[in-house]
């Protein structure tokens, strides 16, 4: 979808559905997308199957949300709970994550976030432009209410791009460890952040925040937004992680034994 470009912010804007990833052609698509923006970016290595995919990707409580208009995705994002497999961060920030977690907290990290610059680029006019992370808002909203009301945790984790520091502080996600490096997107510095899930719109008044509160509540999120999601059949599971990419051959025996009680029809035998 290319917008005409005397399109206002929120006839655009009403055009998008934001929702849950409801089939492998919009994890696909997703994946993609990822891909392209983080490689323009200098984020990852250019590779055959031209898609960002991990083996956390194939957990099945992974989620995928997605920025669709006319069949196109225009942003997305994953939300990855813990697990006995930890968190793509832990490689950085283990030690902190496990503060979280000693305390009891329920956490999951935000990854794979991406919006399709070209979409912007080619038929948004400069003001739209200067306001696209209103997408991005829009999504994290999704992940918010999601977070909360289906998954009762405590802290989203993210690490981010120190360049992107201002978009996080305004969604109020506080620092917590050094800078570091991150081999994940392939070597950029990164700094993890963290935002509380369940005191959110206290945080919201306590900073005055007036903007982020009237976008996350002055209105409900319809539960359909969230329904139909896709959950990986065994022909996907192949499709994605050994037919598109190596993730299942280079995952490790404690993933893949962790892997095999998720999907316990799934034949493993195909690694050999």
């Amino acid at each position: 979808m290319v917008p005409p470009k005397t399109l206002t912010l929120q006839t655009l804007l009403n055009l998008i559905s934001y929702r849950v990833a409801r089939s492998r052609t919009e994890l696909e698509q997703s994946y993609h997308l990822i891909y392209d923006e983080y490689i323009k970016r200098g984020y990852m290595q250019e590779n055959p199957s031209h898609l960002r995919i991990s083996f956390f990707n194939a957990l099945p409580e992974t989620t995928t949300f997605i920025a669709i208009a006319e069949e196109t995705i225009i942003a997305t994002v994953t939300l990855i709970p813990d697990s006995p497999l930890g968190l793509p961060m832990d490689e950085i920030y283990h030690k902190e994550l496990d503060t979280f977690r000693g305390q009891k907290k329920k956490i999951c990290e935000i990854s794979m976030l991406a919006s399709n610059t070209e979409f912007y680029k080619n038929g948004i006019s400069l003001m739209l432009n200067s306001k696209k992370m209103f997408f991005i808002f829009y999504l994290f909203k999704l992940v918010y209410d999601y977070a909360k009301d289906y998954l009762n945790l405590d802290y989203l984790c993210i690490t981010i791009n120190p360049k992107h520091k201002l978009t996080y502080d305004f969604l109020l996600f506080k620092d917590f460890g050094e800078l570091k490096t991150y081999s994940g997107a392939n070597g950029a510095p990164a700094i993890g952040k963290y935002a509380d899930v369940k005191n959110i719109r206290d945080e919201c008044r306590r900073e005055k925040n007036e903007g982020l509160e009237r976008m996350f509540f002055s209105r409900e999120t319809d539960p359909i937004q969230f329904s139909n999601k896709v959950m990986l059949r065994e022909e996907d599971l192949e499709y994605f992680f050994m037919r598109k990419t190596d993730v299942f051959k280079n995952a490790s025996p404690t993933q893949l034994a962790y892997l095999k009680n998720c999907y316990p029809n799934f034949d493993f035998s195909k690694l050999k």
